[in-house]
């Protein structure tokens, strides 16, 4: 089995190097027995780095993961099952996307306190991220309020942090928003996960969530709405970089 240690890894800037073992070759990729690297999903890009071990240097490209998390690089045949490696994650990377994760949260509160809006898809980039909001009445939507609410967030002294929540302690809590959105979540949920990692951003914002965040808004920058798009019934695309 093996361990998928970044959803224990609170706050999820500033990746330390880490030793694991090669358990598994495929044609593309390394797999560990055990991982600090995030994998690309819910919106948020994979974590790269490099792996070593006595003299070998290889870099690997963006994390992903079904049952397994895999770890892509050029050449597999430079590795060996059970060989011992160092794992280094790009942490320039993981930390703006980290930054950008949790402002994500903000900006989508915000929407829901504003206007009612529900977020139903995010895509986060270490350039420009983009948030899709579904809204009974779009034509209420104004970029500049939610983007100063945003920015009077941003920057305070507010905690975040994380726990493990079963479905019905999610469901029942009246802070969690877009509780029918969440729901739907749940339903297609395996039915073995009793569990689900749960963000909190202190009288904010509560959200299940598996990605990397800060632990207080005081290390986040302010956000520029840079671009919006009209998708249709009820729904924008808000572009938004830090």
């Amino acid at each position: 089995m093996q361990e998928r240690l970044h959803l224990q890894n609170h706050p999820g800037i500033n990746p330390q190097p880490f030793r694991s073992k090669v358990v598994s070759i495929t044609e593309d990729s390394i797999i560990l027995d055990q991982s600090f690297c995030y994998p690309k999903g819910g919106g948020q890009p994979g974590d790269i780095g490099t792996l070593t071990s006595q003299g070998i240097t290889a870099n690997f490209s963006e994390v992903h993961a079904r049952e397994l998390i895999h770890h892509p690089v050029n050449d597999v045949s430079i590795f060996e099952i059970g060989q011992e490696l160092v794992c280094t994650i790009d942490a320039n990377r993981r930390n703006s996307l980290a930054i950008t994760h949790t402002a994500q949260h903000i900006v989508s509160a915000m929407a829901d306190e504003l206007w009612d809006a529900t977020t139903v898809g995010n895509q986060l980039g270490v350039e420009e991220s983009r948030i899709d909001l579904l809204f009974d009445d779009k034509s209420r939507f104004q970029q500049q309020v939610i983007q100063e609410n945003v920015n009077e967030i941003l920057g305070t002294n507010t905690r975040v942090s994380v726990a493990n929540w079963t479905a019905e302690e999610i469901l029942s809590d009246d802070r969690v928003r877009n509780r029918s959105f969440v729901s739907r979540i749940l339903e297609r949920l395996p039915t073995h996960v009793e569990h689900m990692r749960v963000v909190n951003i202190e009288g904010i914002d509560i959200c299940p969530c598996a990605g990397s965040h800060v632990d207080n808004l005081s290390q986040l920058p302010g956000i520029e709405i840079t671009r919006i798009k009209q998708k249709g019934a009820g729904k924008i695309r808000l572009y938004y970089s830090m």
